[in-house]
């Protein structure tokens, strides 16, 4: 198997196959290793500079995961990712966010609305300068702060499970011309629904804003940019 990884920085703590499954499940979910690619133990320790054993963990992690799957006489393969997979993450993620909108609006604290304001214009700012990369990080930090200011670690958890998943799709549908920008007033909106406490409105915006990333993310698979 050609290095398809690149150059990786393997984080001192963490075990190593929690490591190697985090890069693993990275790369595959931003499609630098493709579906249908065969997943070989032995090049994947040596591009890592790891023993295979926290490779084969984080591969059996990764199938019950559903990213991979063993073939008999063919080895481990990368799975497809399904439309009907990615229609349910994102049903899925429209309700967990709008929950988390909703008790964010009912609980969050002024230092996190401070924030959420700041970045708001922060947001605009880089529309300005089209810088896509700073407003993309932005992006996730709004939603960082509003996970957090729900105050509910089970639903913060089970956010995170997607969370790999949803910067994939979202870096997609960010491409569709007009969507950052659309983007960005949907959480402006969002942060002044909170802001009032009006935590009806805010579920509804947050739940309306994955759908518009949804429909965002197959126009472009839709036109053959996507290959996740």
């Amino acid at each position: 198997m050609e290095n398809l990884l690149g150059p990786i920085e393997l984080q001192e703590y963490p075990p190593i196959s929690r490591e190697v499954y985090r890069i693993l499940r990275e790369n595959i979910l931003n499609a630098k290793l493709p579906q249908g690619l065969k997943l070989v133990e032995r090049d994947i320790a040596r591009q890592l500079g790891v023993s295979r054993t926290p490779v084969r963990e984080a591969i059996r992690k990764l199938e019950q995961e559903g990213l991979v799957r063993h073939i008999p006489r063919k080895g481990v393969i990368v799975s497809n990712i399904s439309e009907r997979d990615i229609q349910d993450i994102y049903a899925i993620r429209a309700v967990l966010e709008g929950l988390a909108a909703r008790l964010a609006a009912e609980r969050i604290s002024p230092k996190k609305l401070n924030r959420l304001n700041e970045i708001i214009t922060e947001m605009k700012k880089a529309l300005e300068q089209k810088d896509e990369k700073t407003l993309q990080v932005l992006h996730l930090e709004f939603n960082n702060i509003i996970y957090e200011a729900a105050e509910c670690p089970r639903l913060y958890q089970m956010i995170n499970l997607l969370v790999d998943y949803i910067a994939a799709f979202t870096k997609i549908g960010y491409s569709v011309p007009g969507r950052m920008q659309a983007a960005t007033e949907e959480h402006e909106n969002l942060a002044k629904a909170i802001a009032e406490g009006d935590f009806v409105l805010a579920e509804e915006i947050a739940r309306k804003h994955i759908e518009k990333s949804r429909e965002a993310y197959f126009l472009k698979k839709n036109q053959g940019v996507s290959k996740i």
